[in-house]
C-alpha cells in the first residue's frame, strides 16, 4: 500500500532530520485544505465550487419543477427527493442530507432502521471511499449498508480523488473504474494527459451499478462488454441495421446488456414495470458515436472546457478546478472557431429543442407519467391491487411481480407492455440524467428522446387497447398527477413524514457521531 510505504521511508528520513519529517508523515492528504501551501492557486478554485449552489440558498427541487419525475421513479429512492446538481464543494452535505439514503437509526431492539442505501453510494462524493478502501479493501467497505461508514466520512470531493496524494500526478482512485478502462482498452497509464484527466472525471460521470453479485461493488457495464471492440448485442436483439448502434457507449448497448443479464434496479410501484436507471453518463455522451467525426478536431476532453488553464499574477500557468464552464475561459485554439458570445446561444436553442420533445404535450416526461398510471390501472381492473388500494410500496412491487410470473394472458399482455415502458423510460433517462448533454452530445440527446417518444407511442396504444378490454369506463387525467404535493402520497411517500425522520437522523446520528461539517 502506498501510504505504509511513504509512512516507512519517512521513519527511515527522521533518523537524519529530525521531527520535522515525522510530522510531514501525518498530513491527511485526504483533507484537500493540506494541499493548499503546495497548490495554493489550484486549492483557491477549487474552493470556489462552493460558488455553484443557487444564491438564493435554496436547493433547486426538480420533483416540484417537474413531477412527472416521481411517477417515472416510483418506489425508488429518486422519488423522495431530487435536486439539481450543485458544486463539489456540496457532494458530501448533499448525499448526507438527501431522503434518498433514508434517515437510519437504531430501533429499542438493536435494528437499524430506516436504512436505504448501499456503501457504494459513498463512491462518489467523498476521497475518504480511496482511503477506506486502503484500509478495509474494496470488497468489505462495499458490502455494507450506507450508514456503516458515515462516521469515516470527512471530506467531500477534492485533491486526493484525481492526484497521486500530496503531488500533481493523476490518478485512478477507484479501482472499479480503472478495471473498467482497461477493459475497454483503455489503460490509464497508456493514455496521454488529457485522457487520463478525463479518466479521473469518468470515475463519477458515468453510468453504473452494483447488483450485489460481487460485494456490491460498483459497476460499469464495461466489465464484461467491451464497447465496439467484443461485443455486438444486436444480434441479441434482433437488430438489422448496420450503423454499429449496439457496439460503442449508444443507450440501446446498454440497455441490451442489462436485458442479456435480466438486470433491473428497481420494479416500478405504480406501473410494476422492472426498472434500470440511467445513472449521469456524460464520459459515455463525450465518447459515444463522436470519435469519427473528430478526426481532424483539435484534441479536447473534459478539463479543455471545466478546468481551464489559467495564469496567476507572477505569470505561472496552473489548471482552473472551479470546474465549471466559463466560454470567455476556452483555449485560445478554441475560441479561433468559436466565439464565446455565441455558446449561450448555441446552448439555448439546444436546450429549447430538448424541452420541446420533452414537455410538450406529447413529450417524454407526461406521457411516461401516463404510461405508468395505464398500466396501474389495468392491473387494478383485473384484482391485482397495488398503491390505488392502498397496499405500502412493497406490496404493489411484490403483487405486480407475482401476478408476471403466471402463465395467464394478462401476464403476457402486462409483459409486453412493461417491457415497452422499461425501454422508453431507459432511453428517455440516458439524455435527461445526463448532466449537460445539449454541450457535450446534443445530436444524441435528440435522438434519445425522439426514439423514446416512438416507445411510447406503442406503449400506450397498447394501454389503450387493454383498457377498452378491462376498463371501458376508465379515464386518465393528467391533472391528478401535476404537482408534487398531488404526486407524492400517490406513490406511497409522504414528504413529511420523511423530513421529520431526517431532522432527527441528522440531529440524533450525523451532528453527534459522524465528523461530516454539513454546509
Amino acid at each position: 500500500m502506498k501510504l505504509n510505504k511513504i509512512a516507512l521511508a519517512v521513519m527511515v528520513s527522521t533518523v537524519f532530520v529530525g521531527n520535522a519529517v515525522a510530522n510531514e508523515a501525518k498530513t491527511d492528504f485526504y483533507n484537500s485544505d493540506n494541499w493548499q501551501q503546495t497548490f495554493p492557486e489550484q486549492y483557491k478554485t477549487w474552493a470556489e465550487t462552493e460558488e455553484s449552489t443557487p444564491a438564493s440558498g435554496q436547493l433547486d427541487d426538480l420533483l416540484a419543477a417537474n413531477p412527472n419525475l416521481i411517477a417515472a421513479w416510483a418506489g425508488y429512492g429518486f422519488a423522495k427527493d431530487y435536486n439539481r446538481a450543485r458544486g463539489h464543494h456540496y457532494a458530501l452535505t448533499d448525499v448526507v442530507k438527501t431522503l434518498r439514503v433514508g434517515h437510519p437509526m437504531m430501533d429499542k431492539d438493536g435494528v437499524m432502521q430506516g436504512e436505504a442505501m448501499s456503501a457504494s453510494c459513498w463512491s462518489c462524493k467523498s476521497p475518504d471511499v480511496a482511503r477506506m478502501y486502503d484500509e478495509v479493501g474494496e470488497g468489505k467497505f462495499s458490502d455494507n449498508a450506507w450508514s456503516t461508514w458515515g462516521h469515516e466520512m470527512s471530506n467531500t470531493i477534492g485533491c486526493a480523488d484525481c492526484h497521486e496524494l500530496g503531488t500533481q500526478d493523476t490518478r485512478m482512485s477507484r479501482p472499479y473504474a480503472e478495471r473498467a478502462m482497461k477493459a475497454i482498452g483503455k489503460d490509464f497509464s497508456k493514455q496521454d494527459s488529457v485522457m487520463q484527466a478525463s479518466q479521473t472525471c469518468a470515475q463519477c460521470h458515468v453510468e453504473y451499478y452494483f447488483d450485489g453479485t460481487d460485494d456490491k461493488k460498483v459497476k460499469f457495464p464495461w466489465d464484461y462488454w467491451v464497447p465496439g471492440v467484443e461485443t455486438d448485442y444486436k444480434d441479441f436483439v434482433g437488430y438489422k441495421g448496420t450503423d454499429g448502434l449496439y457496439k460503442g457507449f449508444a443507450s440501446e448497448a446498454q440497455l441490451a446488456y442489462f436485458d442479456n443479464r435480466g438486470f433491473n434496479d428497481w420494479i416500478n410501484a405504480v406501473s410494476g414495470a422492472p426498472m434500470v436507471k440511467t445513472q449521469h453518463p456524460e464520459f459515455e455522451n463525450m465518447m459515444d458515436r463522436t470519435e469519427h467525426a473528430m478526426d481532424n478536431h483539435l484534441e479536447f476532453g473534459c478539463t479543455t472546457c471545466h478546468m481551464t488553464k489559467s495564469t496567476n499574477e507572477q505569470g505561472k500557468s496552473y489548471t482552473d478546478h472551479k470546474v465549471t464552464f466559463e466560454a470567455e475561459k476556452l483555449p485560445a485554439k478554441c475560441q479561433s472557431c468559436h466565439e464565446g458570445a455565441d455558446f449561450k446561444e448555441i446552448f439555448d436553442e439546444r436546450k429549447a429543442e430538448i424541452n420541446e420533445l420533452r414537455f410538450a404535450a406529447n413529450g417524454t416526461d407526461p406521457r411516461l407519467t401516463e404510461a405508468h398510471f395505464k398500466a396501474q390501472a389495468i392491473w387494478a381492473a383485473n384484482g391485482i391491487e397495488g398503491l390505488e388500494a392502498g397496499k405500502t410500496i412493497g406490496e404493489a412491487q411484490a403483487a405486480y411481480q407475482a401476478a408476471l410470473k403466471q402463465k395467464t394472458p394478462l401476464a403476457g399482455e402486462m409483459n409486453s407492455l412493461l417491457v415497452k415502458i422499461r425501454n422508453a423510460q431507459w432511453f428517455w433517462d440516458s439524455a435527461t440524467a445526463s448532466h449537460g448533454i445539449h454541450a457535450h452530445n446534443p445530436t444524441e440527446a435528440v435522438r434519445l428522446l425522439t426514439k423514446s417518444n416512438g416507445i411510447l407511442d406503442q406503449a400506450i396504444a397498447e394501454a389503450d387497447k387493454l383498457l377498452a378490454k378491462y376498463a371501458p369506463d376508465y379515464k386518465y387525467d393528467g391533472t391528478k398527477y401535476d404537482t408534487k404535493e398531488k404526486l407524492q402520497p400517490l406513490v406511497g411517500l409522504s414528504f413529511e413524514g420523511m423530513s421529520k425522520s431526517k431532522e432527527v437522523f441528522l440531529k440524533e446520528r450525523v451532528e453527534k457521531e459522524w465528523p461530516v461539517k454539513l454546509k
